[in-house]
C-alpha cells in the first residue's frame, strides 16, 4: 500500500475535519498526519510516496534552503505533490520552488458562491461536472507552459485557473484552490477532486477506456430505450452498441436511430455479443428478475429499470447473482437526482427545519387509466411500483432509521376494467418514531401537495414551489426557496466513475431493495387489514 503524508496545521481552515473526513473515504493509501513542517527538513519525507500540503502561512513558515531543496528533489526521484488551498501561498518568498510549481499566488477573495468549472479533460476530473461552492476565489499567475489546468471560474468578465497539474523531472504536481470551508469537503465532487488527485500523485490512476453497452427493450413507451442509448452515449467512457426486444419493428426503430449498433431479436444470441459490458435492461416490471439474473449470469454487469423487481424474494436472488458473480447491479432510481428533491434534501441536512418526525408525499389525481401494461397488476406489479418506488427511495435517503411497520389502505372504487388499484396508501413507522404518508392515486379530485414535510423547528411544503417555514423566537416565517437544477446525468456518471475507476456506486442496492419490502408489506397490509411488522 503507498504511503501519503497530510501535512496540516494553522487557526484559518477546517483541518482537523478534513483529515477525519480523508480518513473515512479513503481506504487506498497508508495516511500519515503530520502538523511541523520539520518532517521536509529532515528528509522524512523521503518514506512517502505522496504528499498532500493543507496549511497556510502562519503555520508553515518561510521555507529555508534545506527545506526547499528536499522537495526539489522529492520530485526530482518520483514524489508527488498536492497543494490545496491556501498552502500555494507557503512558497510566496521561494522563487526557485515557485517556478517548479509553475504558479504564484496573487491574492483572493472573500467567501462567496461561484461555480467551479470542470473541463472534463483528465483521470482527476473526468466525468465531475461543474458545480456551485461557497469559498475564496484565488487569483494565480500561471507562470508555466507546463500545465494542464483542470479548473476554472469566471471573475468580472474573465475565466480564471483555480486547478491545474504539472509534471517536474519524474514527480507529480496538483494544485486545487478551493478549501476553506468544511461545507466545501463536505461536496461529492470535490471529495471526489481530492481523492482522486491524492491517487494521480502517486501515479495510482485508473486507465481509462470505453465501456460497451447493450440495452434490453426498445419500446415505444416514453422512449425509455432511446432515452437511455442517448444517455449513455453522452457519458464519456460508455457507448452504446447493441439492441435486443422481442418485436422486430422495434429492434428496426433502434437500427435507424443508432445505425452503427448491432440489433438482435434472440437473447441468447445478445448476450453472448462479447464486446458487451453492460446490460440495461428497460422491459416491464414482472421481466426485471429474470432478465437481471440471466444477464448476470452471461457475465454482464447490469443496470435494471426501477422498480428493481416484484417481491423480496426477487430482490435477493438479484443481488445473490451479482455478488456470486462479482458484478455490477444497479437500480436505475434517477429520480434521486431531480431537482426538487436534491433541494429538500439539503434543507433537511443543513438542519434549517430542525429533526424531522413527519413526512407526506402525494401523487395523483382523477382519471381513468391508459390501457396499458402498466395498468395490469400481474405485469407492472400494482400502482404503488410505478412512482411509488422514486417516493420510497426519496424517503429512506431522509429518514435513514429502520423501518418499525407498515399499514396499508387500497382502494379499488371506479376503474373496474383495469387491475391495477384506484388507491394506495402506505402509513410507515420507523423506529426513531418518525412517520412517513405516501399515497399515489388514481380518483383523488382534490389536489394535494407534492411534498409535506414537518420538522421539530420548522418545515417543507411543495406544490408549485418549494415553501420552507422556520420557527425561530416564537415566530414562523415562510421563505420561497428556488430548486436545485435537475441532474440525472450523474446516474450514468456515477456507473462509468464505479466501472473504470472502482468508485462507490451512489444508488444504493439495499435501499432499492428494501423498497420493494416496503410495497409489498403495503400489499400484504391491506389484503390483511391490519399493521406489518417490517
Amino acid at each position: 500500500m503507498k504511503k501519503i503524508l497530510i501535512l496540516i496545521g494553522g487557526n484559518l481552515h477546517p483541518y482537523e475535519e478534513f483529515v477525519n473526513i480523508i480518513k473515512e473515504t479513503s481506504k487506498m493509501c497508508d495516511l500519515s498526519i503530520i502538523e511541523e513542517e520539520k518532517v521536509i527538513e529532515n528528509g522524512e519525507i523521503f518514506n512517502f510516496d505522496g504528499i498532500l500540503i493543507y496549511t497556510e502561512p502562519q503555520k508553515f513558515t518561510k521555507l529555508n534552503k534545506n527545506v526547499e531543496e528536499n522537495l526539489i528533489k522529492y520530485l526530482k526521484n518520483g514524489g508527488g505533490l498536492f497543494i490545496l488551498h491556501s498552502s500555494i501561498i507557503c512558497f510566496k518568498e521561494n522563487q526557485k520552488l515557485q517556478e517548479i510549481l509553475g504558479c504564484k499566488f496573487l491574492s483572493h477573495s472573500p467567501v462567496f458562491e461561484y461555480e467551479l468549472k470542470s473541463n472534463n479533460s483528465h483521470f482527476i476530473n473526468r466525468r465531475i461536472p461543474s458545480t456551485l461552492i461557497q469559498d475564496e476565489f484565488y487569483f494565480l499567475d500561471i507562470t508555466s507552459d507546463n500545465t494542464q489546468i483542470l479548473f476554472e471560474g469566471y471573475w468580472q468578465g474573465k475565466i480564471l485557473p483555480l486547478g491545474y497539474i504539472k509534471n517536474y523531472e519524474n514527480g507529480r504536481i496538483f494544485y486545487f484552490s478551493p478549501g476553506h470551508s468544511l461545507e466545501t469537503f463536505k461536496n461529492k465532487d470535490i471529495l471526489k477532486v481530492i481523492k482522486r488527485g491524492i491517487n494521480w500523485i502517486i501515479k495510482n490512476e485508473k486507465q481509462e477506456r470505453e465501456i460497451k453497452c447493450g440495452i434490453i427493450g426498445y419500446g415505444p413507451a416514453f422512449g425509455m430505450g432511446k432515452y437511455h442509448a442517448e444517455l449513455i452515449n453522452s457519458t464519456y467512457g460508455l457507448k452504446t452498441v447493441a439492441f435486443y426486444d422481442i418485436n422486430k419493428e422495434r429492434v428496426e426503430q433502434a437500427k435507424k436511430d443508432f445505425p452503427e449498433s448491432r440489433t438482435y431479436t434472440d437473447l441468447n444470441e445478445f448476450l453472448n455479443d462479447k464486446e458487451t459490458e453492460l446490460v440495461v435492461i428497460i422491459t416491464p416490471h414482472n421481466t426485471h428478475k429474470n432478465l437481471t439474473v440471466t444477464s448476470l449470469n452471461s457475465g454482464k454487469n447490469v443496470v435494471v429499470e426501477k422498480p428493481m423487481c416484484l417481491t423480496l424474494k426477487e430482490a435477493d436472488e438479484m443481488i445473490e447473482t451479482a455478488n456470486r458473480k462479482n458484478l455490477m447491479l444497479t437500480v436505475f432510481h434517477n429520480r434521486r437526482w431531480d431537482g426538487d428533491f436534491l433541494t429538500i434534501e439539503k434543507i433537511v441536512k443543513k438542519g434549517i427545519i430542525g429533526k424531522i418526525f413527519n413526512v407526506e408525499i402525494f401523487m395523483g389525481n382523477y382519471g381513468m387509466p391508459r390501457e396499458w401494461w402498466r395498468s395490469e397488476k400481474n405485469i407492472s406489479g400494482g400502482l404503488f411500483y410505478d412512482w411509488g418506488a422514486h417516493f420510497l427511495y426519496w424517503l429512506l435517503l431522509l429518514i435513514p432509521s429502520k423501518i418499525k411497520n407498515v399499514y396499508g389502505i387500497i382502494h379499488k372504487r371506479n376503474w373496474l376494467n383495469f387491475s391495477n388499484e384506484d388507491e394506495i396508501k402506505s402509513l410507515i413507522t420507523f423506529e426513531n418514531g418518525e412517520v412517513a404518508d405516501i399515497q399515489i392515486s388514481t380518483i383523488a379530485s382534490v389536489p394535494k401537495p407534492k411534498w409535506r414535510i414537518l420538522g421539530e423547528k420548522g418545515g417543507i411544503l411543495e406544490t408549485d414551489i418549494i415553501k420552507v417555514y422556520e420557527y425561530e423566537n416564537g415566530v414562523i416565517s415562510e421563505k420561497i426557496v428556488q430548486p436545485h437544477k435537475s441532474e440525472t446525468f450523474r446516474f450514468y456518471n456515477n456507473v462509468a466513475d464505479h466501472l473504470l475507476f472502482g468508485e462507490d456506486l451512489e444508488i444504493d442496492i439495499q435501499i432499492a431493495r428494501n423498497i420493494i419490502g416496503i410495497i409489498e408489506k403495503t400489499i400484504e397490509s391491506a389484503e390483511k387489514g391490519k399493521q406489518i411488522e417490517f
